[in-house]
C-alpha cells in the first residue's frame, strides 16, 4: 500500500493545473493559497554518545490568486543545535496540462538578529520563488540535523493558509522511546499509527483539510490556538545503556542543572565588596533582597545572547558584574549569587516560560516549555518573590508582567527542583488615579490635577518616559494626559517618583481644553467624562474567534471636580451608573458639594486572556459604559 502522502502527491500531480486551481478554490473559497502538502520525516539516530534527529521538511503550496505573491519570499532557519544540510526550492509554473519547473538559484545566508538580541547564532537562509501566478506551486525541500534530540521543534499541523494534507513521520530504533503531546486539535482529526519494521519503529500522524486560522487583532501567540504536535525522546539506549532524556521534570531539570554546573566560576572580590556595601545597615533579610534586586535592575544592562549552549548557560556572576551587561540568564545568576553572598540562603535560579508560551511543566517537560530565567526568593516556606531584573521598572514583590499566571521551575540544589505557580497580579495593584479640578473660562475648560500611576501601569509609562530629552518628554506627557478633544494643551507639568519603584509615578499638571464646552442660550453643557476608555470597544462575536490578550489587569480611578461658575446653577446632574462584569466593570457617580460638581469614576479590566465565551458579557458592560459616558452636566444662568 502506498503511503498517504504519496497518494496525495500523485493526486496533485495527476490533475491539470487549471483543474487543481478550480478544485481548491471551490474547497477553500476566498483563500489566497493552500498548502497541498506539509510534511516532516524525522529519523532518530544514535551517533557515538549522542541522540540526534535528521529532519526532512517538504512543503508544497498552490497559489490561488494574484495576492498570493505576498508568499513569494521564504526563509529557513538553522543554528548550533539545528544545522541546515540541504535546501532546494522551486516554482512549478502551469504549462498546459503539466507544470514547468523553475528552480530557485539564489539563497542569501545571514545571522538572524532578533530585536533586543545582541548576538544570536540563529542563521536564516532566505530566497524568493520566481513566477508566482495563480495556479503556480511553490515547493520547498530541506534537511536539518538536530545534533541534540532534546531540541527538536514542534510540528504545526495547521498554518496561516489552509492545509490539504499534513503529515509527521518519526522513525526510531526500537531502543528509543518516543513521547508526544497534541495541542489544540481533536485527536480524532489526527490519525495516528505505529508500526514496527525490522529494528525500527515508525510513528505517523496525518491530518487532512485543515482550514486557515482566524486572523484577529490582539490575539495570543499561534501556539495558543494552532494545532500542533510536540514530540520528544523520552529514553534511548546509548552504548548499551538506557539513558533518560526528557521523561519528565526531573530529567529536564537534570539538563538545566548541568548547564549551571558548566558556569566558569571565578572569585570576584569586587562583587563581594559591592554586596557588603549594598546590604550594610539593612534591618531585615527582605531589605537585603530588595537592595540587591534594585541594584541589578539599575546597573546591569539587559542585552540578550543566543549562541549555541550560551543560550542556556549563564556567564559567571563576577564577569557580568564587571561588564555591567548580560542576558536574562546572566542577570538571574548575578542576582542569585549576590543574594547568596549577602547571606540569603533561600534564593534560587528559576526557569520560566513567558506568556508567549501556553504550556505547563506537567504537560510538557521539554526545553520548549520555558524561554526565560529569573531568580526567586523564598522568605517563608511556600511564599515566593519573583525577581526578574530584566524588567527594569518592576517593583519588588511583583513578577514581571510577561510571566504572570505562569509557572517557575526552581533549582533548589543540583539534584532537586520544584515547580511553583507565579500569580497573576490583582487588578487593584495596577492602574491610574487621576484627580483634577476644572474651571470654566467661556468655552475653554482649564484643569489642574495630578495623575498617579501604580503597578504595571507605572512600569509601562516609566519605560516610555525613561531617557526622554526636553523635546520629546513634553510630547509624551501631552499624549499621556490628553483628553476631551484635539485642542488639548498642557501649560505646565512636573514628574515625581520616576525612579522610585516603591512609590506611584505622579505627574502634576495644568491644562487647557478649547472648544469643549457647549453653550446654548443661557445653558452650558459639560461632559465630565473627558477620557472615555473602552467606550467603543465592542467585540464582534460573529467574526472574532480567538481569545484577546491583555498585558495586565488594572483598576483606574478618576475624580473630576467642576467649579460651578458664579451666576450659574445646576440644572441637571446625571444619575449614578454601574455594571460589574467578570472581565470589565465600572461605576460612575455625581454629587454636589458646595460650589462644585464631583464626578467619581472607577473602571476595572480584569483579564489576561479574554475567552470567546466572555465576549457577550464584555459587550454588555461596554454598552452601559458608553451610555454613562454620554451623560452631561447642565448649568443654567441664574435669573436676576
Amino acid at each position: 500500500m502506498l503511503p498517504v502522502f504519496l497518494l496525495f502527491a500523485l493526486a496533485a500531480g495527476a490533475q491539470a493545473p487549471s483543474q487543481l486551481v478550480v478544485a481548491m478554490k471551490k474547497q477553500y473559497p476566498g483563500e489566497k493559497a493552500v498548502y497541498l502538502e506539509m510534511r516532516q520525516d524525522l529519523t532518530v539516530e544514535i551517533r557515538n554518545d549522542s541522540v540526534q534527529v535528521l529532519a526532512r521538511h517538504h512543503a508544497d503550496m498552490l497559489h490561488l490568486d494574484e495576492q498570493s505573491a505576498t508568499y513569494a519570499n521564504d526563509r529557513v532557519y538553522s543554528s548550533h543545535f539545528n544545522r541546515l544540510q540541504k535546501l532546494e526550492a522551486r516554482t512549478l509554473v502551469p504549462n498546459g496540462e503539466k507544470f514547468k519547473t523553475l528552480r530557485v538559484s539564489e539563497f542569501k545566508d545571514k545571522f538572524e538578529m532578533q530585536a533586543g538580541v545582541f548576538f544570536d547564532d540563529t542563521r536564516s537562509t532566505s530566497f524568493s520563488f520566481p513566477a508566482i501566478t495563480p495556479g503556480a506551486r511553490t515547493v520547498t525541500d530541506y534537511t536539518v540535523r538536530h545534533v541534540d534530540a532534546r531540541f527538536v521543534m514542534p510540528f504545526f499541523v495547521g498554518s496561516y493558509v489552509p492545509v490539504r494534507h499534513a503529515e509527521l513521520t518519526i522513525t526510531a530504533p526500537k531502543g528509543v522511546r518516543i513521547g508526544y503531546k497534541i495541542f489544540h486539535a481533536d485527536p480524532a482529526t489526527i490519525a495516528y499509527t505505529k508500526e514496527e519494521k525490522g529494528g525500527q519503529v515508525i510513528y505517523r500522524w496525518t491530518a487532512n483539510n485543515l482550514p486557515s486560522p482566524p486572523r484577529d487583532n490582539d490575539a495570543p501567540e499561534a501556539s495558543y490556538y494552532l494545532p500542533h504536535i510536540v514530540f520528544f525522546v523520552q529514553e534511548a539506549t546509548v552504548n548499551g545503556q538506557p539513558r533518560k532524556l526528557l521523561a519528565g521534570v526531573p530529567e529536564l531539570y537534570t539538563m538545566y542543572a548541568d548547564f549551571v554546573r558548566r558556569i566558569d566560576r571565578q572569585p570576584s572580590p569586587g562583587l563581594q565588596h559591592r554586596v557588603d556595601s549594598l546590604v550594610a545597615g539593612a534591618q531585615t533579610e527582605e531589605e537585603k533582597v530588595r537592595r540587591v534586586y534594585y541594584w541589578v535592575q539599575d546597573n546591569i544592562k539587559y542585552i540578550a545572547f543566543e549562541q549555541g549552549l550560551r543560550g542556556f548557560i549563564p556567564h559567571d556572576a563576577g564577569l557580568v558584574y564587571a561588564r555591567r551587561y548580560g542576558d536574562c540568564k546572566d542577570m538571574a545568576n548575578l542576582t542569585n549569587e549576590m543574594l547568596h553572598l549577602a547571606g540569603v540562603k533561600n534564593a534560587y535560579l528559576t526557569w520560566v516560560g513567558t506568556r508567549d508560551l501556553p504550556y505547563k511543566y506537567a504537560e510538557l517537560a521539554t526545553p520548549g516549555v520555558d524561554n526565560h530565567m529569573i531568580a526567586t526568593y523564598e522568605p517563608t516556606p511556600g511564599q515566593y518573590v519573583f525577581l526578574d531584573a530584566t524588567s527594569k521598572h518592576t517593583p519588588y514583590g511583583m513578577p514581571s508582567a510577561m510571566i504572570q499566571g505562569k509557572e517557575g521551575l526552581l533549582g533548589l540544589d543540583p539534584q532537586s527542583s520544584r515547580v511553583v505557580d507565579i500569580p497573576a497580579v490583582d487588578k487593584a495593584r495596577s492602574g491610574r488615579d487621576d484627580r483634577s479640578v476644572l474651571t470654566l473660562d467661556g468655552t475653554v475648560l482649564r484643569g489642574t490635577g495630578k495623575l498617579s500611576l501604580a503597578g504595571y501601569s507605572k512600569v509601562d509609562q516609566s519605560y516610555g518616559l525613561d531617557g526622554l530629552d526636553r523635546t520629546d518628554e513634553p510630547k509624551y506627557v501631552k499624549a499621556l494626559l490628553e483628553r476631551g478633544n484635539n485642542k488639548f494643551f498642557v501649560d505646565h507639568y512636573s514628574i515625581a517618583n520616576l525612579d522610585v519603584r516603591d512609590q506611584p509615578l505622579s505627574i502634576s499638571y495644568d491644562y487647557r481644553l478649547q472648544d469643549y464646552v457647549q453653550q446654548v442660550d443661557d445653558e452650558v453643557y459639560v461632559n465630565l467624562s473627558l477620557e472615555r476608555p473602552y467606550a467603543t470597544d465592542r467585540i464582534d462575536v460573529a467574526t472574532r474567534k480567538l481569545p484577546r490578550y491583555n498585558e495586565f489587569a488594572h483598576t483606574d480611578h478618576t475624580r473630576t471636580e467642576l467649579v460651578v461658575p458664579a451666576g450659574y446653577e445646576v440644572s441637571y446632574l446625571p444619575p449614578s451608573a454601574q455594571a460589574q462584569g467578570e472581565a470589565l466593570g465600572f461605576k460612575v457617580s455625581y454629587e454636589r458639594q458646595g460650589n462644585k460638581i464631583i464626578q467619581d469614576r472607577e473602571l476595572y479590566v480584569n483579564y489576561l486572556l479574554l475567552q470567546p465565551a466572555q465576549f457577550g458579557d464584555w459587550n454588555s458592560v461596554v454598552t452601559k459604559l458608553g451610555n454613562a459616558y454620554r451623560e452631561v452636566v447642565i448649568l443654567k444662568k441664574k435669573r436676576a
